[in-house]
């Protein structure tokens, strides 16, 4: 009963906000129509009167005239109006650059770069510093617990991996590798065009706020450097997909992305451990941008969050796996993590797995750099937890 209350209050909260925008932007749009027809009446009044005096008798050239300034004054209307606001609002030109000149629509641009909110994006709301909605995320896939067991049975009942634990360097006996030809591990992403703060090191250019669909600067290059670790490192095998799941609409992006899990866990039956890569969204703040970096060896690093979806039949056992993981990187490196955060009413796709977890690294405050260091402890934490798993099989 009191999520039922939240969830009404979360969605009346949402639905007056967005009442209270479109009415101010409304308002603005008229006051600009009328000062625009203004200032073009005045024009066309001169133009004709400099006509009659220069062309008087030649009436059928004013018609023509006439019927031309019209067809001019249709366009000049919609231009006009767009100067104004991105000359007049500085903001909204770098929203026109950003997401092409008609892309999402006037009022849409002018709202997603005066707010930092994209409507498309619930993530973005975070932003907003709105009251209330702090760790609100959609999950848009509906399924009952009976279907979620139906679906692991199914994905699940596979052959184990015929893997060899070897030392690889017998002067450390803690580092070892699998030699498993079988892909072991999935890495996907639900929101794929996730991404950092843009930087002159790193400029990232935006689809939406904090995201890209350039893959080497958006969540993508982490998952892809984690890979990197398991791979040469551990001789894990990994599969790392990269479809994108929340482009151009944000909505049901878990329902592509379980689509997306559910394909390649029944073409690689091998597969055990499952890997759902994000990075937070915060409001911009100093002090929630201090809380995103953790420092070790002299190098600034995003902070790590572990999170896992408490609205599945197996959620114990995913939440010991998480804390394996979180417990091997705060052992390597202290400080790197946030709090591990298990969430009511929420799946992220976990079912499908009893080995499977939700990372998020860093966030929108973080710059892609600072992610980019996160991912070796993050690969070097999950390399030693499966490591000791695969060994007590």
């Amino acid at each position: 009963m009191q999520t039922k209350w939240k969830n009404m209050i979360f969605s009346i909260t949402v639905v007056v906000l967005l009442i209270a925008i479109i009415q101010q932007g409304n308002i603005l749009m008229n006051n600009i129509r009328k000062s625009t027809t203004v200032f073009e009446n005045e024009t066309i009044s001169e133009t004709t009167t400099e006509q009659k005096v220069e062309k008087s008798g030649k009436n059928e050239k004013l018609q023509q005239s006439k019927t031309l300034k019209e067809k001019e004054n249709s366009v000049l209307n919609n231009d006009f109006l767009k100067i104004i606001l991105k000359k007049g609002i500085t903001m909204m030109e770098t929203a026109y650059k950003m997401n092409g000149d008609e892309s999402d629509g006037l009022l849409s641009s002018l709202f997603i770069m005066s707010t930092n909110i994209n409507i498309k994006d619930p993530k973005t709301i975070l932003s907003s510093q709105i009251p209330m909605l702090d760790s609100y995320e959609s999950d848009d896939v509906k399924i009952s617990k009976k279907e979620q067991k139906a679906l692991h049975k199914e994905l699940t009942q596979k052959p184990m991996n015929d893997v060899e634990v070897a030392n690889v360097n017998p002067s450390r006996s803690s580092t070892k590798r699998l030699d498993n030809k079988e892909p072991l591990v999935l890495i996907y992403h639900t929101h794929t065009t996730e991404s950092y703060t843009s930087t002159d090191e790193d400029p990232i250019e935006y689809v939406s706020p904090w995201r890209t669909l350039d893959n080497s600067k958006n969540i993508v290059r982490i998952g892809e450097e984690i890979k990197k670790v398991l791979e040469e490192e551990y001789g894990i095998k990994v599969i790392h997909d990269t479809t994108l799941h929340d482009y151009p609409n944000y909505d049901v992006s878990y329902s592509r992305s379980l689509q997306t899990v559910e394909k390649i866990l029944k073409e690689n039956s091998s597969i055990k451990y499952v890997f759902d890569v994000h990075r937070d969204g915060l409001a911009e703040s100093k002090e929630n941008r201090n809380a995103s970096v953790a420092v070790f060896r002299k190098q600034q690093s995003a902070k790590v969050m572990m999170v896992v979806g408490k609205d599945n039949f197996n959620a114990d056992k995913n939440l010991n796996f998480t804390k394996k993981i979180e417990e091997k990187m705060n052992e390597n490196y202290p400080g790197i993590t946030k709090s591990l955060i298990a969430r009511k009413n929420r799946k992220y796709n976990q079912f499908v797995s009893d080995y499977a977890t939700l990372i998020e690294v860093g966030s929108n405050l973080n710059t892609l750099k600072e992610a980019l260091e996160a991912s070796q402890p993050i690969g070097h934490a999950i390399g030693e937890v499966i490591l000791e798993l695969e060994q007590q099989e």
